[in-house]
C-alpha cells in the first residue's frame, strides 16, 4: 500500500496545487484518522485561496487545504470519546487548532475530536460535507444573544446555507426568528422548511411588515450577513435598543449610508460578530457540548448541505469558478 496521498494544497503565493503527500499512518491523541468521502468548498475558502499569506504560513500540514467535509472514521487516538470510533463524522476543522491536523480536500485527513460532529448511522454521509461551518455559526449566535439579553433575532441571511440553519436552529430551540429574503421563491423556501415570519424584500410593504413582526417577536438582535445593501433598507424600522451583528458583507459594494443620529436615538449598535470568537467554540467544554447538541440536531433538513455540482480533485480550478445560487456548494467527492 503506498505510503502517499493525493491532497490539493495552497502554497504561499502559488495558490493550489494537487499534490502527492505523506498519508496520515495513525491517529495521534485527541485526534482522528478519516478516511474522506467528499469535502464542500465554502464561499470563504475562495477569498482566503486568493489572499497573500505571510512567508511561512502553514494551512495545515503539508498545506493540505480544505476546512469542510465528511468521511469515516479509522482510527482514533487516545482521548477520543469511544463513540468516534467507526463512524462518519462531518467536520470544520476551524474550531480547535492542532499542529498535526491535515486539511480536508484529500484522501485522509487527520483532525481533531472537537473539530467533528458524529452523523447519525440512517443518514447519507455525502449530503453532510459541508454543515458543521453553517450550524455552528447560527448555534453559537443564538448562545451569545441570549447571555446577552436579546429574545429575538432577525436574520438577513435569507436562503443561504447560514439563514436556512439559523431557521432550524431557531426552531429547535423555540427562539423567536424573523427572516428576511430577497423574494417569493425565498419565502416558499423558507416556508417549506417550518418559517414563520418571513420578510420579502419584493415586497410594497416589506418595512412595514418587518417591522411589525419583529416589534410583536421582539427581535432586537440582527444577525447581518449583507451589509448596506439590506441594512439601509431595516435600520428605520427595526426595534429600538437592538444591536446589528455584523458576520458577513455579500452587499459589500452598498455603503451603510444611516446617518449616526438615527443609530443614537434609535439605541442602535453596531459590532462585529464570529463564531471563533464565542464562549461557545473558546471553551473546550462548550465546544464539545455544542457538536454534541448539533449531532442530535443534523438530520433534520435544515442543515443538508446544498450540493451544486460534483468535481474530482483534479478538477480544483474548476471547481473554485464555479459560481452556484442560492447557497449550493462546489463538491470534492473523489475519494472513493
Amino acid at each position: 500500500m503506498s505510503d502517499l496521498m493525493r491532497a490539493i494544497c495552497l502554497i504561499p503565493n502559488e495558490g493550489v496545487k494537487l499534490q502527492d503527500v505523506n498519508k496520515p499512518e495513525k491517529a495521534e491523541p485527541g485526534h482522528l484518522l478519516i478516511k474522506m468521502i467528499s469535502s464542500a468548498i465554502n464561499p470563504g475558502d475562495k477569498a482566503f485561496i486568493n489572499r497573500a499569506l505571510p512567508p511561512g504560513s502553514v494551512v495545515s500540514l503539508y498545506h493540505v487545504y480544505g476546512v469542510s467535509g465528511v468521511g469515516k472514521v479509522l482510527e482514533i487516538g487516545a482521548g477520543v470519546p469511544e463513540a468516534y470510533r467507526g463512524k462518519n463524522v462531518t467536520m470544520y476543522r476551524s474550531l480547535k487548532f492542532s499542529e498535526s491536523m491535515i486539511g480536508t480536500w484529500c484522501e485522509y485527513s487527520h483532525m481533531h475530536f472537537l473539530d467533528c460532529v458524529i452523523l447519525p448511522d440512517d443518514v447519507n454521509p455525502k449530503e453532510y460535507s459541508g454543515s458543521v461551518v453553517n450550524m455552528i455559526t447560527p448555534y453559537a449566535f443564538q448562545k451569545q444573544i441570549t447571555k446577552e439579553g436579546h429574545r429575538g433575532i432577525i436574520s438577513t441571511a435569507g436562503t443561504s446555507a447560514t439563514g436556512i440553519a439559523m431557521v432550524g436552529i431557531c426552531q429547535a430551540y423555540d427562539f423567536p426568528l424573523v427572516s428576511i429574503v430577497r423574494n417569493e421563491k425565498g419565502r416558499k423556501e423558507l416556508e417549506a422548511l417550518g418559517a414563520k415570519n418571513i420578510a420579502v424584500q419584493d415586497d410594497y410593504d416589506f418595512a412595514q411588515h418587518l417591522k411589525e413582526m419583529s416589534q410583536k417577536a421582539e427581535t432586537t438582535a440582527v444577525f447581518d450577513g449583507v451589509g448596506g445593501e439590506v441594512l439601509n433598507k431595516i435600520i428605520e424600522v427595526i426595534p429600538n435598543n437592538s444591536t446589528i451583528y455584523s458576520y458577513g458583507y455579500l452587499g459589500d459594494a452598498i455603503p451603510l449610508t444611516v446617518h449616526t443620529r438615527t443609530l443614537t436615538s434609535k439605541g442602535i449598535t453596531i459590532k462585529p460578530f464570529g463564531n471563533f470568537r464565542t464562549e461557545t467554540v473558546q471553551n473546550p467544554q462548550n465546544l464539545a457540548a455544542a457538536l454534541a447538541a448539533i449531532g442530535e440536531l443534523i438530520h433534520l433538513p435544515h442543515f443538508k448541505t446544498k450540493i451544486g455540482k460534483k468535481f474530482k480533485l483534479e478538477e480544483i480550478n474548476e471547481a473554485l469558478l464555479y459560481s452556484p445560487e442560492n447557497g449550493e456548494k462546489a463538491i470534492l467527492s473523489h475519494f472513493e
